[in-house]
Formats: structure tokens, C-alpha cells, sequence
């Protein structure tokens, strides 16, 4: 990882945290892009303008929502996995 950001594990689900069903007739297409799931690798942290490393506010293993189309999707040995800007993580829980 470079810097700021994190890699994060997608996963789907079927229903919210809050117990709210997703319907089996929305698709992903309709939905958008998941942004929710799990890190799975963090950078070193934001470089700063006097050269100190600003620290990461997420570890691996934290569960993760990011900002809707952000990141870069990749797949790696079959798993779906976003490469996320510490910036664009929304929340953690």
C-alpha cells in the first residue's frame, strides 16, 4: 500500500446492518457499486508537507464504508477488493 490508502475487501450482502432486506429484484446495476467491507491492508499514512507521516485512522479487520464510485476495483484470486483513499472512508464499525 501507498501512503493513504487501504485496501478493502468488498463483500455483498443481502441486508443492511440496521436488518433492512434489499429487494431480489435490485441488482447491482440499479444499486451502484458495494461500499461497504473489510480492510485488509493499510498504508503507512498521508505525507505531509514537512515530511512526517500523518497516522492511518483504520486497521486491518475494521469494517468499512466509503464514499459511493470511489477507489479502484481489483480482483485478486477470484475476490473482489477496493483500493480506497483514507479520505474517502466515510465511517468505520
Amino acid at each position: 500500500m501507498v501512503f493513504d490508502n487501504v485496501l478493502v475487501h468488498i463483500v455483498e450482502e443481502e441486508s443492511t446492518s440496521g436488518g433492512l432486506l434489499i429487494a431480489s429484484t435490485a441488482n447491482k446495476e440499479d444499486r451502484g457499486r458495494q461500499c461497504t467491507g473489510t480492510v485488509v491492508k493499510v498504508g503507512p499514512g498521508k505525507m505531509v508537507a514537512d515530511g512526517s507521516i500523518l497516522d492511518m485512522n483504520v486497521e486491518v479487520g475494521d469494517k468499512v464504508k466509503f464514499r459511493d464510485f470511489a477507489g479502484n476495483e481489483v480482483t485478486i484470486g477470484g475476490e473482489e477488493y477496493s483500493v480506497v483513499a483514507m479520505t474517502d472512508i466515510l465511517a468505520k464499525f
